[in-house]
């Protein structure tokens, strides 16, 4: 089974990453997408976020009602920081017999030789690439794939300020993650 691996700290989950996602079974051959929940990106050591529980939750609601799109908190259980090489050493371990890959937005390709044993993650791992504004790596790659994936003019950060102001979000989530975000009263 061939299975991508979509990082995010998904704080909250929005449309943009479900159409992504979508893109991405539709488009490639993968069998699964699994949403990996990352507790703190080592690269974003400076940002406070919404804990794991209510981002699984909101992840768990946006994704109900899609067979292929699974959710996968192994990063939650990991010492931290966590690095992608880790993770992908830990569900090659307890899953041997799946074929991970990686979902990446161009702006991490970016900084791709960053990551801890990046070499290493590429040499194993097809690396799916989807665009983002103002972004155009340079790095390549015979495992790197760059997708038509859409673009969206939507981000996490936005929502939170939307939020924050008093401004709807119904558009840019999805129901039940609206909802879900209502009824906790996050970020205010």
């Amino acid at each position: 089974m061939k299975v991508a691996l979509f990082g995010g700290s998904f704080d909250p989950i929005h449309n943009g990453h479900l159409a992504i996602a979508n893109y991405m079974v539709q488009a490639t051959n993968i069998d699964e997408l699994w949403f990996l929940l990352s507790p703190q990106n080592p690269l974003k050591t400076d940002k406070k976020q919404t804990s794991d529980q209510m981002r699984l939750a909101m992840l768990q609601r946006a994704i109900a009602n899609n067979s292929q799109f699974k959710i996968c908190d192994i990063e939650c259980l990991l010492p931290k920081p966590n690095y992608t090489i880790d993770t992908l050493h830990a569900l090659t371990k307890q899953y041997p017999d799946i074929q991970f890959s990686l979902v990446i937005g161009e702006d991490n390709l970016a900084v791709f030789t960053h990551w801890k044993d990046y070499q290493s993650i590429i040499d194993q791992h097809i690396i799916y690439v989807y665009p983002r504004h103002g972004e155009r790596a340079t790095f390549s790659h015979p495992n790197i794939v760059r997708t038509e994936a859409p673009l969206f003019d939507v981000s996490s950060t936005e929502i939170r300020q939307r939020c924050q102001q008093g401004r709807s979000i119904a558009h840019l989530v999805p129901h039940e993650v609206a909802t879900y975000i209502a009824q906790n009263k996050l970020y205010l």
